[in-house]
């Protein structure tokens, strides 16, 4: 039995698929933070194009 949890212990199978992972969840979050980053700048950048064109549409009136 002892041999057994020795071996079970030294087995080292699998530890390459958590080591992925991790490193996948670790790229999935930053790609987020950035996409993040990246939208409300181009929502802000959109908001102030929409206020101009509103500018220019109450003045031809």
């Amino acid at each position: 039995m002892i041999s057994v949890i020795k071996q079970f212990l030294t087995d080292e199978q699998g530890q390459d698929v958590v080591e992925y992972s991790l490193m996948l969840v670790i790229i999935g979050t930053l790609v987020l933070i950035y996409l993040t980053g990246v939208g409300l700048n181009i929502a802000s950048i959109l908001s102030k194009i929409g206020d101009k064109l509103e500018l220019i549409s109450n003045t031809v009136k």
